[in-house]
């Protein structure tokens, strides 16, 4: 079988070095700055004031010059020229201190394009306070005669990592990132985009011990300043933070016609088709069995919400709203790879047409055991397949199948589906912009199975024996079942057994009746080789719904844990959290809640997945 194709981009880059941003290094100007209340910025070319008096500083002045002014002493990062910004101030209503910068660009930037974003910055000598808030957001409208930013705080394109205070006032430090263009932005607008009163801020000089001395000393300063409106702007600083920013640049990285210049993903040149379900390592591949109680279902594999539907599974690619955040989905395997394996993956997609955007990447992550990570960003799992980039997987209509083969990357037992690829990587294209602000897709019929062996590979899993019932079963072999049906018939069936194990009230350790287990999975061991733990947690009703999954996952996750410290290979034991949605008492009364707080524990067969 060959792997899936995708068509290239037609226009894939725009030549690197082309500047976008009219005036980045503020070194065009009308006229010399000459005083911090008159203005200074209406005196440059293509840059506009939102709020406040924004600094323009250049070498020609003496109140307004370079590098030495009334704010601090900086050289430029470039030229003779730079600006300057309140990031936000200590005291109340501190949105209204703030202030921006609007620059022009050369042109409109394309939907689709990728544009490689950066500006330096440096915080003022004299700046009472350093934050960690300054980023860049891109518009199509012209915002400085608007007389507000209300439809824009909140909402930085690229920005300042957040805890990376701007605390350096010798040395320039960069700001960088990728931004995805919608189409038909015009306009950067600069500064502190971070919602009102909430931006991180730290005193330079705190009002204690040698500091307060020194604070005292530099009023005292300022009282004695011949210049009384730069002294009085001197004492508002010190309750400000207040940074130069220099060298403005957007540049493209990938940008393209977004109607014509991207083809769309294409379907298996050659598609297999499903493989036979005995062969297929996906237990549930249609979504059929998306309930809660089934071990072998579908899961949610990190912070996000998929919706996990009978018959399909809804996930969001990319979000407009948060960078790099995701949904993921998580199954167990049948039974681990064998790391010599090949193994041929097919599954089919389908863009939800009532959302805005339309990305290139999905992919599998093949992991020996995954647990749910509450994170909502990209999850750091090793991918074992993507979708390659550049190709937008775009069709609203019909079901795109998507097939690939590959090498097992080891004695993986998990597979989780999502979009591995950050932002910065992967293909965005806005498709309709009065949808929802993701790139959401439907999946279905995701199958996994295998196709041949790794020429000369001699690894081994520590789960041999599954690897070699993995064997059996592609040649149509089973063993063992005389053995199995004597001892259901003696009463000795390890499978027919159920194990509860209690805990006390918050306790997620397990007591000592997780030894009773031992013997129970040697038996079922020695019957199937394959053969499965399926751990359940549980909780009473007494907490929230997070805390008892969180508390459930836990307590099955400890069995799990005293199970494979017994013998029981890691790749044998599934593990599953029901919170209180399970009960099997009445959680009004303190037995009944006792009663609830377990872990059910089975020994399954292989082919009970």
């Amino acid at each position: 079988m060959r792997p899936f194709t995708l068509l290239t981009l037609l226009l894939p880059v725009l030549m690197h070095g082309q500047e976008l941003v009219r005036n980045g290094g503020f070194e065009d100007h009308r006229k010399c700055p000459t005083r911090f209340d008159k203005k200074p910025v209406a005196g440059l070319e293509d840059v506009r004031a939102i709020n406040g008096m924004p600094g323009y500083f250049h070498a020609c002045s003496e109140v307004m010059g370079t590098p030495s002014n009334w704010a601090g002493t900086q050289a430029p990062y470039e030229g003779d020229a730079y600006a300057g910004l309140v990031l936000t101030a200590h005291g109340g209503n501190e949105c209204q201190s703030r202030e921006w910068l609007q620059l022009e660009l050369e042109r409109p930037l394309t939907n689709g394009g990728k544009y490689r974003v950066r500006f330096q910055v440096s915080l003022a000598d004299l700046s009472g306070y350093m934050t960690d808030r300054i980023g860049i957001h891109f518009s199509a409208e012209d915002h400085s005669g608007k007389g507000g930013m209300g439809s824009i705080i909140g909402h930085a394109h690229v920005e300042r990592p957040l805890n990376a205070f701007l605390q350096d006032t010798a040395a320039w430090m960069l700001v960088e990132g990728i931004y995805n263009a919608r189409g038909g932005e015009r306009y950067l607008v600069l500064g502190n985009l971070h919602p009102c009163d909430r931006s991180s801020r730290k005193a330079l000089t705190t009002n204690t011990g040698d500091g307060l001395l020194h604070n005292m000393k530099k009023r005292g300063a300022l009282d004695l300043d011949p210049d009384k409106g730069r002294a009085l702007r001197r004492k508002l600083l010190a309750a400000q933070s207040y940074a130069y920013v220099d060298a403005v640049s957007v540049q493209a990285v990938m940008e393209g016609d977004a109607e014509n210049g991207f083809a769309l993903a294409k379907s298996c040149t050659d598609d297999p088709g499903a493989p036979p379900t005995e062969l297929d390592l996906i237990p549930d591949p249609g979504f059929d069995r998306n309930e809660p109680s089934h071990a072998s279902s579908w899961t949610n594999a990190s912070g996000g919400t998929p919706d996990l539907m009978v018959g399909k599974c809804g996930i969001y690619l990319y979000s407009a709203v948060n960078v790099d955040h995701r949904e993921f989905i998580h199954t167990p395997l049948k039974h681990p790879l064998d790391p010599c394996g090949q193994y041929a993956l097919r599954l089919r997609i389908l863009r939800d047409g009532s959302y805005d955007y339309a990305v290139d990447r999905i992919g599998v992550a093949l992991v020996d055991h995954h647990t749910m990570d509450r994170r909502r960003e990209v999850l750091p799992l090793p991918v074992a397949w993507t979708t390659t980039g550049g190709s937008l997987m775009d069709n609203t209509s019909d079901w795109t199948t998507l097939c690939a083969t590959l090498d097992a990357p080891g004695c993986s037992a998990s597979l989780v589906l999502g979009n591995f690829i950050k932002d910065d990587s992967t293909v965005v294209v806005q498709r309709d912009g009065s949808g929802g602000p993701f790139a959401y897709y439907f999946v279905d019929d995701v199958s996994l199975w295998r196709v041949g062996t790794v020429e000369g590979c001699e690894r081994k899993c520590p789960c041999e024996e599954v690897v070699q019932q993995e064997q059996r079963q592609m040649q149509g072999q089973e063993q063992g079942q005389e053995q199995v049906q004597e001892q259901e018939q003696q009463g000795q069936d390890p499978f027919a057994e159920e194990v509860l194990i209690h805990f006390d009230v918050a306790d997620h350790m397990p007591n000592s009746a997780v030894l009773d287990l031992v013997e129970q999975v040697r038996r079922a061991q020695e019957l199937d080789p394959a053969a499965w733990v399926e751990v359940t947690g549980h909780t009473d009703a007494s907490g929230t719904e997070g805390v008892n999954d969180r508390l459930s996952l836990m307590r099955a996750q400890a069995v799990r844990d005293a199970l494979v410290q017994f013998g029981a290979g890691n790749c044998r034991v599934d593990v599953r959290a029901a919170g209180s949605r399970e009960p099997v008492a009445d959680n009004t009364t303190e037995a009944g809640r006792a009663a609830n707080r377990r872990v059910e524990v089975r020994m399954r067969r292989a082919n009970d997945r």
